[in-house]
């Protein structure tokens, strides 16, 4: 659910980059790319429980 929040995030900072002012679309770019890190590093540091 989260990876589609982000999709529809980076699709938000697309059209204002195609039809709104270049501020708007930096700024969404940009906090989508800082949630990307954190939900990457929110999964990455979580422990496996693995049995061999």
């Amino acid at each position: 659910m989260d990876q589609a929040i982000l999709f529809v995030l980076f699709l938000a900072a697309m059209l204002a980059a195609w039809f709104g002012p270049r501020l708007l679309a930096g700024t969404l770019f940009a906090v989508a790319l800082a949630l990307t890190v954190a939900d990457y590093f929110h999964h990455a540091t979580g422990a496996l429980k693995l049995s061999f």
